[in-house]
């Protein structure tokens, strides 16, 4: 008999509109992740969000979707340029990039497209750009 699969849940739009209402609890994460997402893209390689929590241990607290969107938005959103680290972790979790990814532009005010081959597509175009931007860095 064949598994009834039930839709991911989604991250709820009102919690993700403004990256500068960042729960007090959240500032140091978003530090962590943005931090951890650097040197990734200097190492010229992608990440997870399991390898992130592995990787920054207590200071990456346990965080709803909702709150990693806007963790993520808010990493990305305080970049210099076009530099969407969170394609970094996009481009190493595919979980990551078809439940969550388009949330993060969106609410960045980008357009987030509706077809996953084409966001993977995105995801590795964003991915390729931060590579060449930390390349020297």
């Amino acid at each position: 008999m064949a598994e009834k699969a039930f839709p991911a849940a989604q991250p709820q739009p009102d919690a993700i509109t403004e990256p500068a209402k960042l729960p007090d609890r959240l500032v140091p994460a978003v530090a962590a992740v943005r931090g951890a997402l650097k040197k990734a893209a200097r190492e010229r390689t992608t990440t997870s969000w399991n390898r992130l929590e592995h990787q920054l241990g207590s200071a990456l607290p346990s965080l709803t979707s909702n709150e990693r969107v806007l963790a993520l938005a808010q990493v990305d959103w305080s970049t210099a340029g076009d530099e969407p680290l969170s394609s970094l972790l996009a481009a190493g979790d595919l979980h990551f990039t078809y439940q969550y990814y388009g949330h993060v532009l969106t609410a960045l005010g980008l357009d987030a497209p509706d077809d996953d081959e084409d966001l993977r597509d995105v995801v590795e175009a964003d991915a390729e750009q931060v590579f060449t931007d930390w390349r020297f860095r």
